[in-house]
């Protein structure tokens, strides 16, 4: 015999277990030979995120407004966010809501803004004037991003980020516009 065919031998196969009929099974099967069906977990993820959204509607039964109407009531009640979390998703379902959307919520409420807005929470406003940059760039176009960073008092790569959103590239030392 030859020393790949002893080696073939020593191989063994990965296998699962049935847990119908305890037969052992290749992984890569997708059934079992007794008819079982294997499920595969990446499909109940995509199925299971397939759901609507939170931020639109929890389901058909009660919409984000409602949603938050309820959180108001809980707090009024004096509920932790916890049992609030539970006694929501109780009675519309498990998952309508998390217990971290409902302690937001709660820390809102506590801070005594009662309204049930929810407002925009997006970037922050930039600390970099662009016109002041470029200002400076098109005085001195041969002036490095560190120096810009330390003039301006911002980190080299908000400085990198800005000239790019302004138009300025770096060509032979000197900034220009770029003119792609």
């Amino acid at each position: 015999m030859s020393m790949s065919a002893t080696r073939a031998k020593k191989v063994k196969m990965a296998t699962k277990s049935c847990p119908e009929c305890d037969q052992q099974v290749p992984v890569a099967c997708k059934s079992c030979p007794c008819g079982y069906v294997f499920i595969n977990r990446k499909l109940l993820k995509v199925k299971h995120s397939e759901k609507s959204s939170p931020f639109t509607e929890v389901n058909s039964t009660i919409s984000l407004k409602d949603l938050r109407i309820l959180f108001l009531y809980e707090f009024k009640l004096g509920h932790s966010a916890a049992t609030a979390s539970r006694n929501i998703n109780s009675v519309f379902g498990k998952g309508s809501v998390s217990e971290r959307t409902i302690r937001w919520w709660f820390e809102k409420f506590r801070s005594g803004d009662l309204s049930l807005k929810n407002e925009p929470r997006g970037r922050p406003k930039s600390v970099l004037n662009e016109d002041q940059l470029r200002a400076m760039v098109e005085a001195n176009p041969k002036t490095a991003i560190r120096g810009l960073a330390a003039d301006l008092g911002v980190s080299a790569t908000t400085i990198s980020r800005h000239l790019a959103a302004i138009g300025k590239v770096k060509k032979l030392d000197k900034w220009v516009g770029n003119t792609n």
